[in-house]
């Protein structure tokens, strides 16, 4: 099916399908403030080269999806989950494997528990059950900061989001502003919101810690040990309160998925999906 634009939930979000249309469906979402743009090229590559095909997609209020008012036009969690399964519908998918990550691992949570007929697997990156749950620690403060700060042109906010990707990088890997800047750019040149808002609606969910038990799916669970935005007992809580869940723990790691750690990931998310 390629690129399209689908209309749902009030919004219209901008999705692409890759892969051998016989494949197995995996579904991709992003994290907050990041479009589709910003899943690595070779980690597209390798799931379709395992033969699974794909659907990534911009989220409403990023790229190419509706930009919304959050003053005028506030929107939730469950909003965004209404809008996930409404473009499920229309591209005719009735089932498949969910991959989020950040905001897009709640997403693909309440999705299960909203819908866990349609699941076929779940695999959870740098998430939690609710950012605002007392049980879990809160973010680091200056990420709060960052992310705040009160920007006035495309360059201050193209720098805003280096400093935060450079905040929750974690200490294994050097942290690589050029490779940053070059996905910045594709964005800027293909159309994004500079007004950020999901952070307000990823604070503002509701726990899920409590419901967990309900989910069904096979589950893996990926988190860093030095994510500074959900730290490590976010992804300890998911995986205990998920029946069976698999939790591997990346040494050093921060909140965003490195690239050197792309195979990994892959070698790590087939097996998982196969034995699903």
């Amino acid at each position: 099916m390629g690129e399209k634009f689908v209309e749902t939930n009030g919004v219209r979000l901008w999705c692409e399908t890759l892969g051998d249309p016989t494949g197995p469906w995996v579904v991709l979402i992003s994290g907050a403030y990041l479009s589709a743009m910003w899943w690595f090229p070779e980690f597209l590559d390798g799931l379709t080269e395992r033969g699974w095909q794909i659907v990534r997609f911009d989220n409403r209020d990023v790229g190419l999806s509706t930009h919304v008012d959050f003053s005028t036009q506030p929107y939730t969690l469950a909003d965004m989950v209404t809008d996930t399964a409404g473009m499920l519908e229309q591209l005719g998918i009735d089932r498949a494997h969910f991959m989020g990550i950040s905001l897009g691992g709640m997403i693909a949570q309440l999705y299960a528990l909203r819908y866990p007929e349609r699941v076929g697997s779940l695999t959870l990156n740098s998430t939690s059950p609710g950012p605002s749950d007392p049980r879990l620690s809160p973010p680091s403060a200056i990420l709060g900061e960052i992310a705040m700060r009160v920007v006035t042109t495309p360059e201050q906010r193209d720098q805003r989001l280096v400093d935060l990707l450079r905040a929750t990088a974690g200490s294994r890997f050097p942290f690589d502003e050029a490779d940053v800047r070059r996905t910045i750019a594709i964005d800027n040149t293909r159309g994004t919101n500079p007004n950020w808002t999901h952070g307000l609606v990823a604070g503002a969910a509701p726990s899920m810690l409590d419901d967990l038990s309900a989910v069904k799916a096979p589950t893996l669970v990926i988190h860093g040990t030095e994510d500074p935005l959900f730290p490590i007992d976010h992804a300890e809580a998911l995986s205990k309160a998920i029946p069976r869940a698999e939790m591997i723990a990346w040494e050093g790691v921060g909140h965003v998925l490195p690239r050197q750690l792309v195979s990994e990931q892959l070698a790590r998310m087939n097996k998982h999906l196969r034995s699903a």
